[in-house]
């Protein structure tokens, strides 16, 4: 069997390429005949160093922004796009388009034009903005209905998609839910580093663009209050920045509180780096809220890495960490208000025995996941996509 993939990354550094990466490598183990090409959009990002070099990869999608572009660019992208997945998707058996709507629409069109079935995964935030979308909502909906299946990588994500269209429609009907999966063996494993300045002092994590639904300022701002009588607390962020007024008011959040000594923007770090913070930190927060543009986050893929790692976490309800974390098991879930998290780091920082306890747990729920059981059931979804187009 011969699969097209379409994503935005095959890098360490995202979710998107993280799952690209994973899922690929684990359906091949599953099935070792399972030939894959890759169709990149213009993402410039380091390239995993988990990438099989045997998979083709070429760099023809349009760039994240096809979504916004003025509609003649929309359009010609759009044509140009399904063109090259056509000409790619001749002599296979199925396109699985891992990147979001408007490129998973490229995927279907170029899909049909060379008559195999398209599978789509569904992220979160741009699996359900398209259906509400006024310039896109209809287009949006044409398009899911004519997928083979759509996968949600979490129950939330699902839900949200059920909401907007009505359980009775074709979408819904066409809903799988393939919850993301870690690879636990690989966040518990020790590295050498050297010293670090992380290795000075007890701290606080957190990981995810510095973006709005990722909630940066609720967890910074409940941070700030608890470090206010915890003098000897640091707090440090994993994530590209973009330098803009929300990035800023970050800076200027914690310039305004004098600890700025404390709070430590590491933009993006190695996997290496990662692994040792992730491991020697007390407690992972990530807050993610509904943003004003209607994001949110689907998933949080970063805290099934966390709880790998023994890590306890901290998240919010609302949004995906309801699939991702157990309250009172491998975590705490907390209302995405300022006082709830400031309350529960509090609980989570005044307590070893706590944190210890939600670590374990987390460990025993991220061993009982893997990209094996992921893999297995996207194939069956292959498998059934194939039988329904006589290409079995």
């Amino acid at each position: 069997m011969r699969v097209l993939y379409l994503t935005d990354s095959l890098s360490d550094l995202d979710g998107v390429g993280r799952y690209a990466v994973r899922l690929i490598r684990a359906l091949q183990e599953e099935r070792p005949q399972l030939e894959a090409r890759i169709l990149l959009a213009r993402k410039h990002r380091p390239t995993s160093r988990d990438v099989d070099p045997r998979w083709p990869v070429q760099v023809a999608l349009p760039p994240d922004y096809f979504f916004h572009m003025s509609p003649p660019k929309f359009w010609a992208s759009l044509a140009a796009a399904s063109w090259r997945v056509f000409a790619a998707a001749r002599g296979c058996d199925l396109v699985h388009a891992i990147k979001d709507y408007p490129h998973s629409l490229a995927g279907l069109i170029g899909a049909r034009m060379a008559g195999v079935p398209c599978i789509a995964t569904g992220h979160g935030t741009y699996t359900v903005q398209p259906l509400v979308d006024p310039r896109h909502a209809e287009r949006a909906r044409w398009c899911y209905r004519r997928f083979a299946s759509l996968i949600a990588v979490s129950r939330f994500t699902a839900r949200r998609v059920v909401e907007i269209v009505g359980d009775e429609d074709e979408i819904a009907r066409k809903l799988h839910v393939v919850p993301n999966a870690v690879d636990a063996a690989h966040f518990a494993q020790r590295v050498e580093l050297g010293r670090k300045p992380w290795h000075e002092h007890p701290f606080t994590l957190a990981i995810g663009e510095l973006k709005e639904r990722k909630g940066h300022h609720l967890s910074l701002a409940a941070w700030l209050r608890c470090a206010a009588t915890r003098p000897q607390l640091h707090h440090y962020v994993i994530g590209k920045g973009s330098d803009d007024a929300y990035h800023r008011s970050l800076v200027e959040l914690v310039r305004a509180s004098g600890l700025q000594a404390r709070v430590h923007f590491l933009g993006n770090v190695d996997e290496r780096e990662k692994l040792d913070l992730l491991q020697r930190a007390q407690a992972f927060v990530h807050t993610p809220v509904r943003s004003s543009d209607g994001g949110f986050e689907g998933f949080g893929l970063v805290y099934l890495e966390a709880s790998a790692a023994g890590v306890p976490c901290l998240g919010t309800l609302g949004c995906g960490a309801e699939d991702a974390i157990e309250h009172e098991r491998t975590g705490l879930l907390v209302e995405p208000q300022p006082a709830a998290v400031e309350q529960a780091l509090a609980r989570l920082l005044d307590s070893a025995e706590l944190r210890a306890r939600l670590g374990a747990g987390g460990r025993v729920l991220a061993q009982a996941s893997s990209w094996r059981a992921n893999a297995h059931a996207v194939l069956a979804l292959y498998d059934s996509a194939r039988a329904a187009a006589g290409k079995s």
